[in-house]
This record gives structure tokens, C-alpha cells and sequence, in this order.
């Protein structure tokens, strides 16, 4: 998993950082019970709509086994949307395997998914390796979908660690010849389950690969053809679904104002995409053309997804700003890598002073963040508690404001839509005062 530049030293320095990031990411995921969509996800879906219920579950049967989460997926397949992988471990761990369970894997995803991410960015030393983490930490948005609850660190964390995990194998394949018919079936079942995750990502990744297999069709290897086949079958298993549909048909705008408005929103929360730009615009200038042809080369796939990503944006019907995640990610991870390729000749100079300033912001970031998550997580179940207690189902928030630099990272109660939620839910309506 490391890169092969990597000397032992490094790669025991960058493991320990790894653990403590990820003991900090775990004690973010164990702050909170379940919420939000994870109280919907413990129960049974039912096989259609019901008018008068919110959301069709069956809130007298719990999801008890493998076999209630395997039969509710099937339902929730045809009336609400096609990631049955994703959707069936969500069911298992809000049914019967518990929170405790996902907050411990749910951080090793984490951690596997940062180690990915070194991969992707070719960190050759301890010092690249902490810039990446960092980078990782500091710069994506939206974070607290990676760590709330359970239904959205699975359809987005989890999904972009396959995604990449996936490029990583697709580029590896490059070149491979004799492959058995065991190999290349194990090949396809791989893209066939990436694929299947999250449409979000693979409808992405689906798009580059065909554009890439349109002008390198001679020089794909048959493991590439197989796992880009399997991508693009495990693609289609969930956008082919009757759920996906009718759940893009409910959420269209009402009026052209609200899509304006969108649209407009998709504009002002792209930064990372902008921030890409600017730094393959100075790479230009600053490292030279040839070298940055050869980036752009090396990294076409990728750069492909960031495109598909700003334009899939504009092409639904409606918008969120966990929607550009996947496009977000892939444009961070393409500004570090080139900027780790523009500082390597510098690595007994610049980058350890910068790594270690990097690690000491990140130090202090990440401690406060899991003291704000932790205070949050007491919050929310002081309100549940009150809640269940009131009569009248009202809770309180407490007097404290989490700062503007953690609340990417944090989610409060508060939203209407988990409101709601808890009230359909728990079958009594709850007023925050």
C-alpha cells in the first residue's frame, strides 16, 4: 500500500500518525447513537409508498438479521434507490450489529481510506505522507457526512474508499498479460461491487473510463477490460433502478427560481474545483508545459471524474453539498499530488519545515474537533432525553456555538429534516426551543 520510494523509517513514522488520526476519527464516529436516517434504516421497507407515511418502513418491525436487511433492500430497490450494497450494510449495522461495531470499522475504512489517498498522491516520505493527511483533513467539505452516523459515512466514505481503490487497481493492471480466467473473473466481480456502491462516484468513474478506453483501446490491458466492464455493470445495477427514479422525480424543483437557485448553489460551494484550476494554471507557469503535460496525461482518468463531477451537478434535479463530494475529493487529491510532484526536488529543504508546520495546525485541528463532536454528541443526547421525557416533545439546545472552522466537521441538531425524522420515528412530534 505504501509507495515504494518510502523508506521503513517513513513508513513507521506515517503509521503512527495514521493510528492517532484514526483513534481521534473514531472517538468523531462514537460521539453520536444513531441519527438522522439511521432511524429510518433499523426498520423494514416497505414494497410501496404509503400515502400518509414519510418515508414507506415498517416502524413495528425491526431489522433483526441478515435475511430482514437482504428482503428490505429488495423493497427499498424498487421505491427508493439502487445501492442495495451500500444500503444492506447500513441495515445490518443500524438493525442488529450496533453502532459500536460501525464506529470501529467505520474508522479502519478511514484510515484504509487515507492510505489510499498516499497512494494516489505518490508520497514518497514521511514528510509528503503528512502533507496528504493533512490535506485530507484540512481541505475536503462537508466532513461530518464521514463520521455523523452511519448512513452517510457508508454512502460517502466508504464508496470513495472503493472508488479509489479501484483507479489504483485499474492503473496497476496497465500492462498485465496472462492473466488466468480465475484472475479476470475475481476482476470483474471487483468492478461489478465498486461499481454497484454509490452512483455518485461510479457514474463518474463509469464516464472517464469510457473516454479513456475510446482513445487507449489498443493498449488496455484484459484485467483493465475486465474491471471497467464490472464498473460500468455495477453502474448500471444502480441507476437501472426503479427507486433511483422516483426518487429523482420527488425532488425536482418547483418553480424555475428554485432551480436557479441550485444551480447558483452548485457555483458558490465548488472552491475545490476552482482551487484545481489555479494550481494546474500556475503549474503551467511555474513548472513548464512539458511537465505538466505529462501530469496531465499521467492523470486523465482522474481529471475526467472532476470534469463529469461540475457537469453530473448540473444535470439533476436537484442539489446538496454532499453531492460534489466525489468531485471535490478527486480535485484535492489532484492538487496535492502535483504539488508533492513540484516540491520533490526540494525534500531536504522546504518540505519538512512545511510538513511539520502542517502537522502542528493539524495537531490542534483535530484535537478541538473531537473536543467540539464530543460536546455535540453530550448535547444531543441531553435534547433526546428531554425530548422523551416532555409531554409535549419540546428539547432544548444548550448555549454554546460550535466555530466556523469545526462545523464542517460537526452537525448539529437542528436541521428540519432530521427533526422530522426523529418525529416520524419515534411517533411524536419534537419541538427544538
Amino acid at each position: 500500500m505504501w509507495s515504494e520510494e518510502m523508506k521503513t523509517h517513513d513508513k513507521w513514522l506515517m503509521a503512527g500518525l495514521l493510528l492517532l488520526v484514526g483513534v481521534a476519527f473514531y472517538m468523531m464516529c462514537a460521539s453520536n447513537p444513531l441519527r438522522w436516517d439511521d432511524l429510518m434504516y433499523q426498520y423494514v421497507w416497505l414494497d410501496h409508498r404509503v400515502p400518509e407515511l414519510l418515508h414507506p418502513v415498517d416502524l413495528d418491525n425491526r431489522v433483526d438479521n441478515m435475511g430482514e436487511a437482504f428482503l428490505s433492500q429488495c423493497h427499498h430497490y424498487r421505491v427508493m434507490n439502487g445501492r442495495f450494497i451500500v444500503h444492506f450494510i447500513t441495515q445490518c449495522f443500524c438493525g442488529f450489529l450496533g453502532k459500536g461495531m460501525f464506529n470501529v470499522l467505520n474508522a479502519l475504512v478511514y484510515v484504509c481510506f487515507l492510505l489510499l489517498g498516499l497512494r494516489f498522491a505518490k508520497a514518497g516520505s514521511w514528510a509528503q505522507g503528512a502533507m496528504v493527511v493533512a490535506g485530507l483533513w484540512l481541505l475536503l467539505p462537508v466532513q461530518w457526512i464521514l463520521s455523523f452516523d452511519v448512513v452517510f459515512p457508508i454512502n460517502y466514505l466508504w464508496s470513495a474508499t472503493a472508488c479509489l481503490a479501484f483507479i489504483l487497481l485499474f492503473q496497476k493492471q496497465a500492462g498485465s498479460v496472462g492473466d488466468s480466467w480465475l484472475h479476470k473473473s475475481l476482476l470483474l466481480l471487483t468492478g461489478i461491487f465498486c461499481g454497484s456502491f454509490h452512483e455518485g462516484y461510479s457514474l463518474l468513474v463509469s464516464g472517464a473510463l469510457f473516454f479513456y478506453a475510446l482513445t487507449h483501446m489498443k493498449k488496455l490491458s484484459a484485467g483493465q477490460w475486465c474491471l471497467m466492464v464490472g464498473m460500468w455493470i455495477g453502474t448500471l445495477t444502480v441507476i437501472g433502478s426503479p427507486g433511483i427514479w422516483n426518487r429523482a422525480a420527488g425532488a425536482s424543483a418547483e418553480s424555475w427560481q428554485e432551480m436557479l437557485e441550485r444551480k447558483l448553489d452548485i457555483l458558490r460551494y465548488s472552491k475545490r474545483l476552482y482551487l484545481l484550476i489555479i494550481t494546474l494554471a500556475a503549474g503551467w507557469l511555474f513548472l513548464g508545459g512539458k511537465r505538466m503535460k505529462q501530469f496531465v496525461v499521467e492523470n486523465q482518468i482522474a481529471l475526467m471524474i472532476v470534469a463529469f463531477g461540475f457537469a453530473f451537478l448540473f444535470m439533476l434535479p436537484y442539489y446538496s453539498q454532499r453531492m460534489g463530494f466525489p468531485m471535490e475529493l478527486f480535485s484535492v487529491l489532484l492538487m496535492l499530488k502535483l504539488l508533492l510532484g513540484a516540491l520533490r526536488d526540494k525534500e531536504r529543504s522546504v518540505v519538512p519545515y512545511a510538513a511539520c508546520g502542517l502537522l502542528l495546525l493539524l495537531a490542534v485541528h483535530v484535537v478541538m474537533t473531537v473536543g467540539y463532536a464530543r460536546k455535540v454528541g453530550a448535547e444531543y443526547d441531553a435534547m433526546m432525553a428531554e425530548y422523551q421525557a416532555s409531554p409535549d416533545g419540546v428539547a432544548h439546545r444548550q448555549a454554546f456555538e460550535v466555530p466556523g472552522i469545526f462545523r464542517p466537521y460537526i452537525y448539529r441538531l437542528g436541521e428540519p429534516s432530521e427533526v422530522g425524522m426523529i418525529s416520524f420515528t419515534m411517533k411524536k412530534e419534537l419541538k427544538v426551543e
